[in-house]
């Protein structure tokens, strides 16, 4: 024991002692549930894609790291960040108090609305315009649960439940019914596939999306300011426009430098 502390004593004393890196070897370790298309997939050749892939990829590239990104599944990410297995984790991962009391988020920079979608000549502005309309969902959607919630004091006339999303699209773009209530991020991605619908309505829900870690961990201040300097130049915005194909709205978490998300 003396001459291992001894030992080290001379390292450090040398200089040749250092603490752990923040960053091992280089490499910053993402956990991923990759069947969650347009947040993260795998194409054919089994390479990672998405909009959160794209954002790991701009902040690993900012720091000068290599992003190793792992297949895992959704339950297990939050295991693999508190072990400390990976670094962080993506999957559209909403920030919750209770899950502030475990881990630790970057800041965010999706804020995962509903929304009310329809045709592009719609005249519909408001959730008001909705009365004696007929809107769609998909059954066990955010979207159900909302139109259950909400449909009766709007004075919606019909709420028509559909098993696929791309079912209830096609019957908004058909013209058969007015509008269909869901998840905005699904609706947008699905709306660069099919033409001729836009959003009427946003529906604030309060969820935000944003990289997981451990508990504390060192690197979240690091990430989360290289996500703001993307923020302030437009790459933020510019992955945006990629996925969706529309801008970001102004003063949303995807344009907005936000502080670091605490437990309350």
């Amino acid at each position: 024991m003396l001459k291992r502390l001894s030992l080290m004593g001379i390292l450090v004393a040398s200089g040749l002692f250092f603490a752990a890196p923040v960053f091992a070897a280089d490499t910053i370790v993402i956990g991923t549930y990759p069947a969650n298309p347009p947040w993260e997939y795998k194409t054919a050749s089994g390479a990672f894609e998405g909009f959160e892939v794209d954002v790991v990829r701009e902040v690993a590239k900012r720091l000068q790291l290599t992003p190793d990104f792992q297949d895992m599944g959704f339950q297990a990410l939050f295991a693999a960040t508190s072990s400390g297995r990976i670094d962080f984790a993506i999957s559209s991962i909403s920030i919750t108090n209770d899950r502030l009391k475990n881990q630790s988020f970057t800041q965010p920079y999706y804020d995962s609305d509903g929304t009310v979608v329809g045709k592009t000549d719609s005249s519909i502005k408001s959730l008001e315009e909705l009365k004696g309309k007929t809107i769609g969902v998909i059954a066990g959607s955010t979207g159900d649960a909302w139109a259950k919630a909400n449909s009766e004091k709007l004075g919606v006339a019909e709420v028509k439940s559909y098993a696929a999303q791309q079912d209830l699209l096609m019957e908004v773009q058909n013209g058969r019914i007015d509008g269909g209530a869901g998840e905005l991020a699904g609706f947008q991605y699905a709306m660069t596939k099919m033409p001729g619908l836009k959003l009427l309505v946003r529906i604030p829900t309060g969820e935000r999306f944003a990289l997981m870690a451990k508990k504390d961990s060192p690197l979240v201040e690091k990430v989360s300011e290289t996500i703001s300097a993307m923020k302030t130049d437009g790459t933020m915005a510019a992955i945006h426009k990629k996925w969706f194909n529309v801008d970001p709205e102004p003063g949303t978490s995807t344009v907005k430098v936000l502080p670091l998300p605490k437990a309350e």
